[in-house]
């Protein structure tokens, strides 16, 4: 059978599944993905999210995609906005050109965005304050890359390291987050800023974070999706510390993370669908999840980042929350 047939039989056997009978009432979800689940990190802090609203009676369906199939990505978002059984649609990262073209098609579905944004009545978008949470972790590496005492994997150099997937906007928005977060801790602190050039090439990754060790960073921060697993190995190998992102990564590598930079993926999807089921949802609007509420963080690797740390770092997030100091932010305000 033809690789175009198969897939287009694939296709035909999604829409039918999708167009299924519902009840009006139901509350449903829809996920159309550009990748796969398995990455532990954003794509499974987004399915937490939806499971959590799955244990509470939502009707949930996580459609997974290969990140090198675009077309499928496309079909899907087709398929499900056609059934018209769903009460909202989810989609995310890669999706924007899909999303703006699908959703002036179907004015009556819902939609919300999360990770981008897009001015349409019918999405609602949901953003996260990265460069707030990668504030604290650059703080926190700047403060264990100098400290050998307390942390001593680190050589005492102070040099650390940004191992990133690609070079777009939301990603540069961790960097100067990063940078200015290292420099509120140590102004001499050096940062490295690397490029794999793609979120699921994990050797490639590996290979990166090796050099940027081998080039003197005591701890690397991971912002690169399931790439990013590749980076967290790098770090264990080379006894070296790593930030995990997105989701808690610290016991992949309990002796080596110091902490995960959270963005609260799961807890912005489980709050969108409750707006959406009490019909308050502000579609048409973009929603900022950042450190004042609780949409992003650090989680902390207990058995490696003291108490006494801990408050160094808290006392810099203190003064965002309170005003005092402005994140710098690679989007215009």
């Amino acid at each position: 059978m033809s690789k175009t047939l198969w897939k287009s039989l694939a296709v035909a056997a999604l829409v039918g599944l999708l167009a299924a009978p519902a009840v009006a009432e139901d509350m449903s979800a829809v996920y159309v993905m550009s990748d796969n689940l398995g990455d532990h990190g954003f794509n499974d802090s987004a399915a937490e999210g939806f499971h959590r609203a799955e244990k509470e009676g939502v009707k949930v369906r996580l459609l997974q995609a290969s990140p090198s199939d675009p077309g499928l990505w496309r079909q899907n978002l087709e398929a499900v906005s056609n059934a018209g059984n769903w009460k909202v649609i989810f989609t995310g990262p890669n999706m924007h050109d899909n999303l703006a073209a699908v959703a002036p098609q179907h004015p009556d579905q819902k939609y919300v965005f999360f990770d981008d944004e897009l001015a349409a009545p019918n999405v609602l978008s949901v953003k996260y304050a990265q460069n707030e949470g990668s504030y604290l972790a650059g703080a926190l590496a700047a403060a264990a890359a100098g400290d050998k005492a307390t942390f001593p994997l680190s050589t005492g150099e102070k040099k650390i390291a940004i191992v990133a997937g690609m070079d777009l906007p939301v990603i540069q928005d961790f960097i100067v987050g990063f940078k200015q977060g290292a420099a509120a801790i140590d102004p001499a602190t050096e940062v490295q800023v690397i490029f794999i050039g793609s979120f699921n090439d994990a050797q490639k990754a590996y290979d990166l974070t090796k050099g940027a060790i081998e080039n003197g960073a005591n701890v690397v921060y991971n912002v690169a999706g399931p790439a990013g697993l590749g980076i967290l190995k790098a770090a264990a190998d080379l006894d070296r510390y790593a930030i995990g992102v997105d989701s808690n990564q610290n016991d992949l590598h309990p002796k080596n993370i110091l902490a995960s930079m959270l963005k609260q993926i799961g807890n912005s999807i489980y709050d969108s669908i409750g707006q959406v089921k009490a019909g308050t949802a502000p579609f048409g609007t973009l929603v900022i999840y950042g450190l004042k509420n609780d949409g992003v963080g650090l989680v902390y690797n207990d058995a490696l980042v003291p108490d006494a740390v801990r408050a160094k770092i808290d006392a810099v997030k203190a003064k965002v929350v309170a005003g005092e100091v402005s994140v710098d932010s690679a989007f215009k305000k």
